[in-house]
């Protein structure tokens, strides 16, 4: 595909915060067998054999079924232990230890000052602490202290928005626990509303049903009126009225590649990477 000058530009001038999605990571494999990290609907129905036997789960296959995942989220999380949901969080995301994909692969050769995710996989953290990384990464999530500190140093940076699968208590999930953990730590999500405003955005691995995206667009600012767009990298599964009206609210170009065709998608981004590669060669700061 033919990526917008644009963005290759802000990307290689790393005024672009890449935002990586769930679809970042379905193609990893594990070390061994066949298992992929998990998307939403999988995710949810796995921490759903866990509500005691004989519970009433209608409503929460209704709401899964309309794709209505935060609050199906909400009903599983108020019938499940802890120590339930940690267990399916580590079954899922850490025991298979899964492998980075050529998107992860991309994304570090790109190497953007930010990455922020949504993801509570730590693959594409552990790619960057292999030692690839040129400047070094630290990971930073919603509850920690030190976001200003690493936005002010040279290292490059991992914000785990919604926590990661090292610390499972601390997992934001559904929509109250969000909110909440909005209102706990506001520093932290101002500064990233912040970063919003001033930077350009490039999502990848999101579709525009997914709760994690929808509640980005909901409660940042990124509609501030600017030239400059943000940029989503998604799948051509939504229809003009739907692509146009969020393009509209949200300051937002649609980068589509044909609905289930990740390889598409793979060659893509490897592609983008190389043509800003190749930008911050003849366009040196």
């Amino acid at each position: 595909m033919e990526w917008p000058v644009s963005l290759i530009a802000e990307l290689a001038a790393r005024r672009c915060i890449v935002f990586l999605g769930a679809g970042a990571s379905t193609s990893c494999l594990p070390q061994s067998g066949s298992t992929k990290p998990p998307g939403w609907s999988v995710f949810l129905e796995k921490l759903k054999t866990q509500i005691p036997a004989g519970t009433d789960v209608t409503e929460i296959d209704n709401l899964i079924s309309k794709e209505k995942y935060l609050d199906a989220a909400e009903i599983i999380l108020n019938k499940i232990s802890p120590a339930d949901f940690t267990r399916i969080i580590r079954e899922l995301f850490v025991a298979p230890r899964y492998q980075p994909s050529s998107i992860h692969e991309s994304i570090l050769k790109i190497d953007p000052k930010i990455i922020v995710t949504t993801n509570y996989d730590d693959i594409y953290d552990s790619y960057c602490r292999t030692g690839m990384a040129r400047d070094g990464y630290n990971i930073c999530k919603y509850y920690e202290k030190h976001l200003v500190a690493d936005l002010r140093s040279p290292v490059r940076l991992v914000v785990k928005a919604h926590g990661c699968v090292s610390d499972p208590a601390q997992i934001v999930l559904s929509r109250s626990q969000y909110f909440m953990e909005r209102q706990n730590n506001s520093t932290f999500y101002s500064v990233l509303d912040a970063l919003f405003i001033t930077h350009t955005l490039l999502f990848i691995g999101y579709s525009m049903s997914d709760p994690d995206i929808q509640l980005v667009l909901e409660n940042s600012s990124i509609a501030a009126p600017s030239a400059h767009p943000h940029y989503a990298f998604i799948q051509d599964n939504i229809s003009d009225d739907i692509e146009s009206a969020l393009a509209k609210s949200y300051n937002i170009q649609y980068l589509k590649y044909p609905e289930g065709d990740h390889d598409y998608a793979n060659e893509a981004i490897i592609d983008l990477a190389e043509s800003v590669e190749q930008f911050r060669v003849t366009n040196p700061i």
